[in-house]
């Protein structure tokens, strides 16, 4: 599987258990909420719209909307999660030629931008996978939505488990 498919794959499932949480809580929204306020409901109406469509439309556009912001943040987490980890177990082998600080920490985050930038954000590749994952058949949803939650909750355990090999000051 090329690196491209799968950091897409991981975007698209983080992206849609986004929206389905924001769904979900939907019904705790204060912002949908005051769409049930009968002059507020009067003005969407009156623009043939409905306030909960507006709010679905800014939460879950492909291209703009929250949860595509939150799942790309969320992806370029879990890669800088994995860099770092790696980053901190090799520096532990080597006996620490590289002292804990800031830079690191920043190397770690802006290699992990700029893969995730190339590999799905750069000329909106996502849009055309999205696509593509879309018509998966549920089978194929579960498979590869459990393949990303597995590879989400290895990258956080790696993380956390790098500190082992962290110096102290």
């Amino acid at each position: 599987m090329k690196i491209e498919m799968l950091f897409n794959i991981i975007h698209y499932c983080i992206y849609v258990a986004d929206s389905k949480r924001h769904i979900f809580f939907n019904k705790l929204n204060p912002f949908v909420l005051i769409g049930r306020i009968p002059a507020v409901k009067k003005k969407f109406e009156e623009q043939g719209t409905t306030h909960l469509e507006v709010t679905n439309k800014i939460w879950e556009d492909k291209r703009y909307g929250f949860s595509i912001m939150i799942s790309g943040a969320g992806l370029v987490i879990v890669l800088f999660f994995i860099i770092m980890g790696v980053f901190d177990i090799l520096n532990s082998i080597f006996k620490h030629p590289i002292k804990s600080s800031e830079s690191p920490f920043l190397i770690c985050a802006i290699v992990a931008y700029i893969i995730c930038h190339f590999t799905v954000f750069k000329d909106d590749k996502y849009l055309n996978y999205f696509r593509q994952f879309s018509k998966w058949t549920k089978r194929q949803k579960w498979k590869y939505g459990l393949f990303s939650f597995v590879f989400v909750v290895g990258s956080f355990a790696l993380f956390f488990y790098s500190f082992k090999f962290i110096t102290k000051f």
